[in-house]
């Protein structure tokens, strides 16, 4: 693996840490932290870009061109890429693992941190690494045209970016908690925009989407409706499920600690998390049902012909008093 940090200077501008550690003993946590945190983010293509930038081998002259937006690129990314790597290791530094057992290493100098302090230091390293990676999506959603190798995941999407979800519904235009939402808004319009548009005109638009050509004006009114319900019940799920790991030995709260002292950013009341998702349900399904009462008033063989020949379109006439948009027991036409 080419490693986006391989020395310790590269380390010691994101934090402070012992000038004595040893590089090769943080390699493991480097190449982890790329893998898991720093790859999925900016897309294998940019990713393996970084990677022969880093590598002195390219880097020659008579090897390949040098890219200075790629050096720039590179040196952002360490700051997160350091951080993640420092909070990946922490808990194994400072222990030895032998036939003897598992024991801490101490000197007469050095005792080892309490455990709230660790907790302390690793809450600040993750907290700091997040904020850090969302300044580096950020730059490059602002630059795209210096980084033509990064294509952003699920560019098909209706909503294919921060600011556009942010529009609907405040995320603080964190660009990692849209990534994390991604799934949950491929799933909501397979299981509510299109049975809402019909399949075959929710092929069409998502077809003309994903092309190259200007959308008309009508497809681009259907986007306008359509993205105010997406983001509203991708949010009704995601509240209840983002805060939620789910591993191979259980479910588990993912924002819980056992330790009291700790300073760190507590999960939600489930009440209010509870409360914010049924009010998120609420209004997806409220502009869902302006969404299906729209294309019943309006479409025809000339405008949104594809809803108009599906079995979806019922007509002006009954157009207000669809209601199979409110989810209860007896409804079976969504699932939330």
């Amino acid at each position: 693996m080419i490693r986006l940090i391989d020395n310790l200077s590269q380390v010691l501008t994101a934090a402070s840490i012992n000038v004595s550690n040893s590089i090769e003993n943080w390699f493991p946590y480097i190449g982890e932290a790329q893998e898991t945190f720093i790859k999925p983010v900016l897309g294998d293509t940019l990713y393996q870009q970084l990677q022969e930038t880093a590598n002195p081998i390219v880097r020659e002259p008579e090897q390949k061109p040098v890219d200075t937006h790629l050096f720039d690129l590179l040196e952002m990314i360490r700051k997160p890429l350091a951080l993640y790597a420092l909070w990946l290791g922490a808990d194994e530094f400072g222990v030895s693992i032998s036939s003897q057992g598992i024991q801490v290493i101490e000197t007469p100098t050095h005792k080892t941190a309490p455990q709230y302090r660790v907790q302390n230091l690793k809450e600040n390293w993750i907290r700091r690494a997040n904020t850090s990676l969302d300044l580096v999506l950020k730059f490059l959603d602002e630059h795209k045209e210096d980084y033509p190798g990064y294509e952003p995941q699920d560019a098909d999407l209706f909503i294919r970016g921060t600011l556009e979800f942010n529009s609907e519904v405040d995320i603080r235009e964190s660009r990692r908690v849209f990534v994390s939402l991604k799934p949950v808004i491929r799933s909501v319009e397979k299981k509510y925009i299109r049975p809402t548009l019909s399949a075959e005109l929710f092929d069409e638009l998502k077809n003309a989407w994903k092309s190259d050509d200007d959308l008309t004006t009508a497809q681009m009114v259907l986007l306008d409706l359509i993205r105010p319900a997406l983001a509203h019940l991708t949010m009704a799920r995601a509240l209840l499920e983002i805060s939620i790991d789910i591993l191979d030995w259980g479910i588990f709260d993912t924002a819980g600690n056992t330790f009291a002292n700790v300073s760190s950013k507590q999960a939600s009341n489930k009440d209010r998390i509870s409360i914010m998702a049924e009010a998120n349900q609420r209004d997806g399904e409220s502009e869902l049902k302006a969404l299906q009462q729209y294309l019943d008033e309006i479409a025809s063989e000339d405008i949104y012909t594809a809803y108009f020949h599906s079995t979806r379109y019922a007509g002006k006439a009954i157009a207000e008093t669809r209601n199979e948009f409110i989810n209860k027991s007896d409804n079976s036409f969504f699932l939330a």
